[in-house]
Order: C-alpha cells, then sequence, then structure tokens
C-alpha cells in the first residue's frame, strides 16, 4: 500500500479531510480561472512580480 503524502505543518487547527475537500472545490475553479485569458495575463504579471521581488532581494542582500 502506498504511503500517503506528507504534507507540510500548518498553524491552523483544520483537519486534513477538510484541507482536501476544499481542494477538490477549488481546484477545478483555479484551472479554469487560469486557463482563461484573463487568468494567464494575470499569472504573468504574479510571474513578472516575483520576479522582480527577487531580483530586489538580491540586490538589497549585497
Amino acid at each position: 500500500m502506498p504511503r500517503k503524502k506528507q504534507l507540510p505543518k500548518t498553524d491552523f487547527d483544520i483537519p486534513e479531510y477538510q484541507l482536501e475537500s476544499l481542494a477538490r472545490v477549488l481546484l477545478p475553479i483555479l484551472q479554469e480561472y487560469l486557463s482563461s485569458e484573463q487568468g494567464q495575463k494575470d499569472y504573468a504579471e504574479l510571474q513578472k512580480s516575483q520576479l522582480n521581488n527577487q531580483q530586489s532581494n538580491n540586490k538589497a542582500s549585497r
């Protein structure tokens, strides 16, 4: 029998079965949004923002 994937601990006291139920509801919604034109634009902006933040942090730590 395969081992169940170990999930990282959180500060929330939410049972794992409730988190899994929430994920089952949200996943199709997120997939649909990210496959839309607006979702792809937003995701590209997010990646660009994260890259800029990463570069800023690297410069600040030098």
